[in-house]
């Protein structure tokens, strides 16, 4: 009997220790990272796209005061905030042979999610949406891992440098998390929704509707990718700035179709799935509720009061509907999606 519980633990210990070793070292501490950056934000703007990429000077801090600079190139994501905002969200890429022997070693690239424009909320702002990675995170096994980083950007301009000091975040790209989960990200608009595997299905379903977020579609691919792992199909979502829990003052209204302009109005958009399966996942986020409450906390130092409480409830307000066997009835059971 020893020996039997020595070698499950043995296994266990390897299975944990694979675990970890696919997590890359920049996304082993939750310490926000010190960038430095140089570029034309004004030029990675015009003369980037989805295969276009421009160098920027690109450093992070190894230790106190030491700045190792690593050879890079940006492209601009996203629709929305690119026409909208000052600073678009970001794509970086880097050679594997620059990468090698640093912190950034197994991320060939990696998104930066950055302010929309400088405004007095603009950390707060960037914390809310990198909050909501760290719910998602915990709610589905199946996750982008993330790390706050500190920017100071040096914008080159005709005339005089600006500089600026930005609170952003680095998230890892999809071909890492396919990596990670054993799977291959899938190029594939239009699946029926009945192709996505129930309960993961439900997990990401439930957790747009915890952030109030609409602005995301699996079936089209719309801020989310589809994985393909386990011989399943996986959603795999990101871009949580339009939610209600962000509340970002640039966020678009919900469409009319949806019965309500108001982002923070909370609308279902998932597909039914079996009733076992509904009430399972929905017992599962009840179940994690302080977990995820927590996860608001410890970013409490970077927040006023007022705000806190905000989040709080705000969240409160999707537990009280689970909560309730009526609400939960009326907001998720009989407002999910049918194919028809």
């Amino acid at each position: 009997m020893k020996r039997k519980l020595g070698l499950l633990f043995l296994l266990g210990l390897c299975v944990l220790t694979a675990t970890a070793q696919k997590v890359t070292p920049l996304f082993q501490s939750k310490e926000a990272i010190n960038l430095r950056a140089t570029g034309s934000v004004k030029s990675i703007k015009k003369k980037t796209n989805d295969s276009t990429f421009v160098s920027v000077k690109f450093e992070y801090e190894e230790s106190p005061e030491k700045w190792k600079t690593l050879p890079t190139e940006a492209r601009v994501r996203g629709n929305f905030r690119l026409r909208y905002c000052y600073f678009p969200p970001l794509k970086v890429k880097f050679s594997k042979d620059d990468i090698d022997s640093t912190l950034f070693h197994g991320n060939k690239s990696l998104k930066i999610v950055m302010p929309c424009r400088i405004t007095s909320d603009m950390n707060q702002l960037i914390r809310r949406e990198y909050i909501c990675y760290k719910f998602y995170e915990t709610v589905s096994p199946y996750h982008f891992l993330t790390r706050l980083a500190n920017l100071h950007l040096t914008e080159v301009t005709a005339k005089k440098p600006r500089e600026y000091d930005l609170l952003t975040f680095l998230v890892e790209d999809n071909s890492n998390v396919a990596k990670r989960s054993n799977g291959k990200i899938m190029e594939v608009k239009g699946l029926s929704p009945a192709a996505f595997e129930e309960k993961q299905a439900l997990r990401n379903d439930y957790f747009q509707y915890m952030i109030s977020n609409a602005d995301w579609s699996a079936v089209y691919q719309h801020n989310t990718n589809v994985l393909y792992a386990d011989s399943k199909y996986i959603t795999l979502s990101y871009d949580f700035d339009m939610s209600g829990f962000v509340n970002a003052y640039y966020a678009r209204e919900n469409p009319p179709n949806l019965g309500t302009g108001d982002i923070r109005d909370r609308v279902y958009r998932g597909f039914c799935k079996s009733p076992e399966a509904m009430q399972e996942i929905r017992k599962e986020y009840l179940d994690k509720e302080t977990e995820l409450q927590g996860l608001i906390d410890e970013q409490k130092e970077h927040f006023s009061e007022v705000e806190l409480k905000d989040m709080h409830n705000f969240t409160n307000d999707f537990f009280d509907i689970f909560r309730d066997d009526y609400r939960f009835k009326t907001k998720i059971l009989d407002a999910c999606r049918t194919e028809k």
